[in-house]
C-alpha cells in the first residue's frame, strides 16, 4: 500500500473507533526490507512477520519505541508525530522501507521485539526513559538496541502535547545515529484504554441499531428547550418586520400608486356625444 500522506497511517473516525481495543504499528527503516503495509494484523502475525524481516539483521541500530495507551485516531493528523510523518511518507530521503499496520488486534510488546532482534543479530540493548527524556551521548558499538520507553499518553489536552513531546525525542535520538550506520525504527504501541462515559463512541442503552434516532430524538429535544423560553415576550422573541417582508410591502405600495394614476387617468378622459353622431352634410353637399 503506497502511503501519500501521515493521515493515511490511520483510519478515519468513524472506521477506526470500530476497533476500539487495537493500536498502530509503524516502521521506518534505511535498509532494504521487503515490507508490505496493510489495514489489519494480529499480534503474533506481526510478531512473525517481523521475524522474517529481521532475521537477516539489515541494520547496525535499531530504534524501538514503546508507546502504550493509544489509538490509530491519535495519528489521523501529521501534527501528532511530524517528524515519524515525514519518514513514513517518503519525504525523508534516507529512509528505503516503510510498514505500517493501522490495526494491530492484540497486544505486541516491545520487549518481544526486543528479545527478537537480541536473539537473531546478538545486539545489546540501551534503554532511554522517555518520561524524562535524557540519553547518554554515547549510543554504544553496532549492533545495538535503543529501547525508548515512553509513558502512557495522558487523556485530555495534555495527550496531543505528550505525542509530539515524544515525537521529538525518537528524533534526536534517531539523528544521533552515525550517517554510515543503517537504523532501523520499530514504533510499538498498545491500546487505548477506553471509558465507559468516553464521548468519542455512543454507548446504547437497548439495541445498537437504535443509536441514531435515540440521538436525533436528543437533538431535537434540545433545540425545542431552547426556544420554548416564556420569560420572553413574543417581540422578543420573533422578528415581525424582516427586511424581505418590508421591500415587498414597499414595492407593493410603489406599484398600487401607479395603479391609482393609470385609472385616475382613464377615467379623466371626456369625450362629448357629438363625436358619435353621422355627420349629414357632407352626404347634403355630395347629392347637390
Amino acid at each position: 500500500m503506497h502511503l501519500t500522506s501521515f493521515s493515511l497511517l490511520a483510519l478515519g473516525a468513524a472506521t477506526a473507533s470500530a476497533f476500539r481495543d487495537t493500536s498502530p504499528f509503524f516502521l521506518a527503516s534505511t535498509s532494504e526490507i521487503l515490507s508490505t503495509s496493510s489495514q489489519l494484523q494480529s499480534a503474533p502475525t506481526l510478531l512473525e512477520t517481523l521475524s522474517s524481516k529481521l532475521s537477516g539483521c539489515p541494520s547496525d541500530y535499531y530504534v524501538i519505541a514503546s508507546q502504550p495507551g493509544v489509538h490509530s485516531t491519535d495519528f489521523s493528523t501529521r501534527k501528532s508525530a511530524p517528524r515519524l510523518g515525514a519518514k513514513m511518507t517518503g519525504k525523508d530521503k534516507a529512509i528505503q522501507s516503510k510498514m505500517a499496520v493501522n490495526e494491530v488486534v492484540g497486544t505486541l510488546e516491545a520487549k518481544q521485539v526486543q528479545s527478537l532482534i537480541e536473539k537473531e543479530c546478538g545486539a545489546q540493548t540501551t534503554v532511554i526513559d522517555g518520561a524524562t527524556g535524557s540519553y547518554p551521548s554515547d549510543l554504544g558499538a553496532d549492533p545495538r538496541i535503543l529501547f525508548i520507553d515512553f509513558p502512557v499518553a495522558p487523556l485530555g489536552k495534555d495527550r496531543a502535547t505528550q505525542l509530539l513531546d515524544n515525537d521529538g525525542l525518537l528524533s534526536d535520538i534517531v539523528e544521533r545515529i552515525p550517517s554510515s550506520k543503517k537504523y532501523t525504527i520499530l514504533y510499538v504501541t498498545t491500546p487505548r484504554e477506553f471509558d465507559e462515559s468516553d464521548s468519542g463512541i455512543y454507548q446504547s442503552e437497548t439495541s445498537p441499531y437504535q443509536d441514531p434516532v435515540h440521538m436525533d430524538l436528543k437533538r431535537d429535544y434540545a433545540a425545542h428547550s431552547q426556544t420554548n423560553t416564556p420569560n420572553k415576550s413574543l417581540f422578543q422573541e420573533y422578528q415581525y418586520l424582516t427586511p424581505g417582508l418590508f421591500m415587498g410591502l414597499m414595492a407593493t405600495f410603489l406599484f398600487l400608486v401607479i395603479l391609482y394614476v393609470a385609472l385616475s387617468a382613464l377615467s379623466s378622459l371626456q369625450v362629448p356625444y357629438a363625436a358619435f353622431e353621422k355627420d349629414m352634410s357632407a352626404s347634403v353637399k355630395k347629392q347637390q
